[in-house]
């Protein structure tokens, strides 16, 4: 094979790549929303939170009881309050379901406790369920540290 041919096949497998990455919506949707919770959380906005979740949303911390609807979850992260800083979701894996889509992300962060930062990580895995509206709200959100 020569260079050409090399050189001319790399670009159509780069190109055929970027437009496969480019061309899922569903991806850039949740990649998307995943920023936006990253912002409510880094900016202590937990009121942010409340119209990403389904009104019978639950979350399921570990070692932590689960809590149901928005407001619940809205609190659990503000009696948090900014011992979690530079919240940075990365999506992994997007799977549609009709009108469900089931999403795991992987989670890098600095905690604060007793004035003392330190580096976690960890998984979520989300279902979202696609309102009237086509908007998509969580509806189950499990997240475990590493």
């Amino acid at each position: 094979m020569s260079r050409t041919s090399l050189v001319s096949f790399a670009l159509v497998l780069v190109m055929t790549c970027v437009t496969g990455a480019l061309a899922d919506p569903l991806s850039n949707e949740m990649a998307s929303m995943n920023a936006r919770w990253d912002a409510a959380i880094n900016s202590a906005d937990f009121n942010a939170l409340l119209p990403m979740y389904t009104s019978d949303a639950s979350l399921m911390p570990s070692g932590a009881q689960p809590v149901t609807g928005p407001t619940a979850i809205r609190d659990f992260f503000a009696g948090r309050g900014r011992s979690v800083q530079n919240h940075k979701l990365e999506l992994v894996n997007v799977v549609a379901l009709g009108n469900f889509a089931y999403v795991t992300s992987h989670f890098t962060a600095t905690l604060e406790v007793n004035k003392e930062a330190k580096p976690i990580s960890g998984s979520t895995v989300r279902l979202l369920e696609r309102q009237s509206d086509g908007e998509w709200k969580i509806k189950s959100h499990i997240f475990v540290r590493e």
